[in-house]
């Protein structure tokens, strides 16, 4: 067992900043799978994908002193693994020409970068559906995520069909607001897509 694996974020890159490499390892180790997973989405080469989250956490050993331990690790970690593709695509599209590549393996850089945005997208979206209060939290989750129907919803959670009707109205108003202020204007198609507007 990890010795440091009940320590908090916060405490760990605390640590980290004073150059304890246990609470390296414990960071490490705590966000390996999820970032390997995120990077191979985008590379499907296990090798690359691995080669990509390293780069990251030899950076952030480098800079360990100037962390910042109110900020959201996990959320520095993707940032960075995202921001380490895009440059990857980028240096890649530089350093090969079109013809020599195999059409077949031809993927759009677009595209990458939309899914890279879209789950930026997605994971800022289900952050802020958790500060939603409890039953319009509910309400929208089985309206927009498991697509009941507002009749069903109504029923499930004892509510009148009016009820729910205003509960993802002002759930969605809230999400589009806090999405659009947040949203570079890249986002803006992406939020209608994803409320299906």
């Amino acid at each position: 067992m990890r010795p440091l694996i009940n320590k908090s974020e916060k405490d760990l890159v605390c640590s980290l900043r004073q150059g304890d490499v246990k609470a390296f390892d414990e960071l490490y180790y705590r966000y390996l799978p999820r970032l390997l997973g995120f990077a191979y989405n985008y590379l499907t080469d296990e090798t690359e994908a691995e080669e990509t989250v390293q780069v990251i956490f030899i950076r952030i050993w480098e800079v360990r002193k100037t962390l910042d331990e109110h900020r959201n690790f996990k959320s520095y970690l993707f940032q960075s693994v995202k921001n380490q593709l895009l440059n990857k695509l980028r240096n890649q599209k530089k350093n090969c020409t079109i013809e020599e590549i195999p059409e077949k393996y031809c993927v759009s850089t677009e595209d990458v970068f939309e899914k890279l945005t879209y789950k930026e997208l997605e994971d800022s979206t289900t952050a802020l559906i958790k500060n939603l209060p409890k039953t319009q939290q509910k309400v929208f989750v089985l309206s927009k995520i498991d697509g009941l129907s507002h009749e069903e919803i109504a029923s499930q959670l004892s509510l009148s069909k009016r009820t729910v009707e205003h509960h993802i109205y002002l759930a969605t108003k809230f999400l589009k607001g806090e999405l659009t202020h947040k949203a570079s204007l890249y986002y803006g198609p992406l939020i209608l897509i994803f409320f299906n507007l």
